[in-house]
């Protein structure tokens, strides 16, 4: 299926949008790139079309290569997924910014990303899940690969680059319609894109992991016993998303840090929530859980204005941070 654009939603005055929204779809957002340093961002415009301003932001960095899966993550844990490392030198970066869990929600995700640029972060980290389900999924994928961000693959990225549907029995009927939707949207060229993350990211001293090293569909949950994540046998700070429940948690090995999500969070704060990774040259990373606001109704309004499918779930987990039903156990 040939690559096209997502319909661009008609200007309201009060939202902003990735990328060249209406001109970078048609072929691959890494050829629509600014320059180092800067990136552009569309605003819309009371009464006008969308409007392309400057955004300083990050470094784009080329999107990472696949490696070979028999690429050891460490001398101390191997899971079976592919590992990207981080490229070149981190002795200079203070600030990394790890989010998780946008599923197409580019509203959300331009207030993450527009505190992110206040904190003066050198790079970020995407952990997975960035376009099933939300009503903006091209958007958040070009926003993301414009700033050359370092993306993991999480499981309903997977389940749209490979065609294939969540477990059976542990999904809402409606929901396989959604991912089918999204998958529409977003044409081939994404859904390589999608399909070509890695399974894991490396930093000196952390490893990103979407689920938990190995497995993407297995979240680390506030709930999960320190002996069951240290079983993983990773030194460090180990960040993950998946849950949508933010929280970090010592360690005898080190630090677990739950980013939850960009897109809705589901732990009774809608604010949508993020890592701040802070170290001195060399020294030992400080992380910091944070949270942004932002106007809900947007997303609530294009959901219905597109009739995306499963959008009743969605409107739910947007504007309350709780599941529908208690038996839930993972997004």
């Amino acid at each position: 299926m040939a690559d096209r654009p997502c319909p661009v939603p008609a200007p309201t005055g009060r939202s902003t949008y990735g990328p060249a929204l209406a001109g970078t779809a048609s072929g691959s957002a890494a050829t629509q790139r600014p320059g180092v340093g800067t990136q552009l961002l569309a605003s819309s415009a009371t009464g006008a079309g969308l409007e392309a301003r400057r955004f300083e932001m990050f470094e784009a960095q080329p999107e990472p290569s696949p490696q070979p899966e028999s690429e050891p993550l460490s001398s101390q844990a191997q899971p079976t997924a592919s590992t990207t490392p981080w490229p070149g030198a981190l002795a200079a970066a203070e600030r990394i910014c790890v989010l998780s869990d946008i599923h197409g929600n580019v509203y959300s995700l331009e207030a993450v990303l527009r505190e992110i640029r206040t904190l003066g972060c050198d790079r970020v980290v995407v952990a997975g899940d960035t376009a099933a389900h939300g009503p903006t999924p091209c958007e958040a994928v070009d926003l993301i690969r414009s700033l050359g961000c370092l993306v993991v693959r999480g499981n309903t990225d997977r389940y749209l680059a490979e065609g294939t549907a969540p477990p059976p029995g542990t999904r809402d009927p409606e929901q396989a319609v959604s991912l089918e939707w999204s998958r529409a949207q977003l044409g081939q060229d994404r859904l390589q894109f999608l399909g070509r993350l890695p399974h894991a990211v490396t930093l000196p001293g952390c490893l990103v992991v979407h689920g938990a090293p190995g497995d993407d569909e297995r979240g680390i949950w506030p709930e999960t016993p320190d002996a069951e994540i240290e079983a993983y046998g990773w030194g460090g700070t180990l960040l993950c998303g998946h849950t949508h429940r933010p929280f970090q948690r010592a360690l005898s090995c080190g630090e677990v840090v739950n980013v939850g999500s960009a897109g809705w969070t589901l732990d009774g704060d809608p604010r949508p929530s993020y890592a701040l990774l802070e170290r001195v040259g060399a020294g030992p990373w400080r992380t910091t859980l944070r949270r942004v606001d932002y106007d809900h109704s947007l997303p609530l309004e294009e959901l219905e204005r597109r009739q995306v499918p499963w959008r009743a779930a969605v409107s739910h987990y947007i504007t309350t941070a709780t599941w529908r039903t208690p038996a839930r156990t993972s997004p």
